[in-house]
């Protein structure tokens, strides 16, 4: 799959945890739904002042979706996070594109194998910085380090 394909998935994926963090439904006919509505929809990139058709990959979406599904526990993902946190603000009262961002971050490096956990760590980073401020990328990247070194993740 070519990269450019795999970041709009991830941005899809993104979007998609972001739906769920309103609608609090997760289910297989919810990302069916979600895929038939968002695939080929028009995104403006407002910093460029310009669209783009989302175009992603519905299989490594479904793997994501699954990851998401059987390997998040958003009580037990907030617990630990909150032991990287040096602000005063709880993750549970973070923003929802924040936390959407890191839940698909986490999700995604379950399933990666381990010499690919930095590419996958900065396309989000990368993707992250069209939907949040630069400060809040550098905390989103902060927190994720510190989760990686935790569970070691990138280590062989």
């Amino acid at each position: 799959m070519q990269n450019y394909t795999k970041s709009q998935t991830r941005l899809a994926f993104v979007q998609y945890i972001f739906q769920n963090e309103f609608l609090n439904n997760l289910s297989a006919e919810n990302i069916e739904e979600f895929q038939k509505h968002f695939y080929d929809t028009n995104i403006a990139v407002i910093d460029e002042k310009k669209e783009f058709k989302l175009k992603f990959n519905k299989n490594f979406l479904n793997r994501l979706f699954e990851s998401f599904r059987n390997n998040i526990n958003k009580k037990t993902i907030h617990e630990e996070l909150n032991q990287f946190i040096e602000i005063n603000r709880k993750f549970e009262k973070w923003d929802n594109v924040l936390k959407s961002l890191i839940f698909a971050i986490i999700t995604e490096l379950i399933i990666t194998k381990k010499n690919k956990v930095k590419i996958v760590l900065n396309d989000y980073l990368n993707i992250s910085k069209s939907l949040v401020s630069q400060k809040e990328t550098k905390l989103i990247n902060a927190i994720i380090q510190r989760y990686i070194d935790k569970y070691e993740i990138d280590k062989k």
